[in-house]
């Protein structure tokens, strides 16, 4: 029986799982490991969105010089499949090589651990023209998406939208589907968790995973991808800088749990081996930081946090002062009831995301390097997360420090 399989309400209970961004105080301690039943992970407000710069984005404490060695988009009619992960390089903004021009991309691969060379499941990674109605790529034809799931707009191999209930047998309550249809992403496949449920299928780089906003995070990591590129600065560049957008179906009745996925841009520098994708309170890009706030205005959050017999009081209610519209012509617009102790229930997407943010980081003019971008499940793998990656650009100037901003 897996984790979220303790509740005789589950079916009903995680239909309602995820939507806004939160506004909560935080989780008090709790005991107790896989149950997951409502939405893990506090974002906005409680845990993010309404911090020091209610989510809008900080200044960088670093003045950059702007872009150097710009080169036309590369992106132009790549397969969504293609399985080489240098044309995920391209899809992100990445258009020369060390072999043909001196420096930008040695090697490219993907994995499903980190340190590790064992390929990911096929449909972890996409090369999208665009994401639901709303978002489109930063640049170019294309840009790139990683998910705990299936990276395409609907949870599936055809990143389609079905309109039935997905095959739940391995949710451990005969009859009892944990949520939806089987497009949202909170089914995590019509047949369960991608590489099954014998956990932990992944590894996280030392120090990782790590919460955020005094919430509790479970140690394991599942159904993980990460794309390793191996970089070389140009001569001119003191930086680089890239966009991405971030999504999760642990909102939001898992909100500030245990389960709270989490995506990770791991820099192996001369100047460091570390994140360098965090919220202004140096919190990790997971549903409990500041930005996450594209989401449905007014929801009860966290819900389902602790593994019990019946459902939590809410932590607060949402702000998701970015509202759900981004969202849309996705599985995390799909909606459904949340389920509270307190009878605070409302309809809310089963999702939310962070909207477009960049990240800046310092290299050494010429230096080769490593940027490895990580998504993974915790906890379990039933609740899946969207990372898009786009708008790789080399940078100048005096860069003192990694940042994560707003893109305006």
């Amino acid at each position: 029986m897996v984790k979220r399989a303790k509740l005789s309400f589950l079916g009903t209970l995680l239909t309602a799982c995820l939507a806004a961004a939160c506004s909560a105080a935080p989780l008090p301690t709790t005991t107790g490991h896989k149950s997951k039943t409502a939405d893990g992970d506090p974002g906005e407000g409680i845990l993010g969105g309404s911090g020091p710069d209610d989510g809008t984005g900080s200044a960088m404490p670093s003045s950059s010089g702007g872009a150097v060695d710009a080169t036309a988009a590369c992106d132009t009619g790549l397969a969504v499949d293609d399985n080489d992960a240098a044309s995920f390089a391209k899809a992100i903004g990445i258009c020369t090589t060390v072999a043909s021009k001196g420096f930008g991309l040695v090697s490219a691969s993907y994995s499903k651990a980190y340190g590790s060379t064992t390929p990911p499941h096929a449909g972890q990674w996409g090369l999208l023209p665009k994401f639901g109605d709303v978002i489109k790529p930063r640049e170019g034809a294309a840009l790139g998406a990683l998910s705990t799931g299936y990276a395409r707009e609907y949870d599936n191999a055809q990143g389609v939208l079905v309109n039935q209930r997905g095959r739940c047998d391995w949710s451990g309550l005969p009859g009892a589907c944990p949520v939806g249809i089987a497009s949202d992403f909170v089914n995590s496949s019509p047949e369960g968790p991608l590489e099954g449920m014998n956990y932990p299928t992944g590894v996280a780089p030392p120090g990782f995973p790590q919460s955020g906003q005094n919430c509790i995070q479970d140690n394991n990591v599942n159904d993980m991808i990460d794309v390793k590129l191996v970089l070389k600065a140009p001569m001119d560049a003191t930086g680089f800088q890239f966009d991405f957008d971030f999504y999760s179906s642990e909102w939001p009745n898992f909100v500030c749990s245990t389960f709270n996925d989490a995506f990770v841009a791991y820099l192996t520098s001369s100047g460091m081996t570390n994140n360098i994708s965090f919220d202004p309170n140096k919190n990790p890009i997971a549903v409990n930081n500041n930005y996450f706030d594209r989401c449905t205005q007014g929801t009860p959050l966290g819900c389902n946090r602790t593994d019990g017999e019946t459902p939590d009081a809410p932590l607060s209610s949402s702000t998701c002062a970015g509202g759900a519209a981004e969202l849309s012509g996705t599985g995390y617009a799909s909606t459904a009831k949340t389920l509270c102790n307190n009878g605070s229930d409302v309809t809310a997407t089963l999702g939310g995301a962070t909207g477009w943010l960049t990240t800046v980081a310092p290299i050494k003019p010429g230096e080769q390097f490593t940027l490895e971008f990580m998504i993974w499940d915790a906890g379990d793998g039933i609740l899946d997360s969207t990372v898009l990656i786009d708008h790789f650009q080399w940078t100048g100037g005096t860069i003192a420090a990694p940042s994560t901003s707003r893109v305006n």
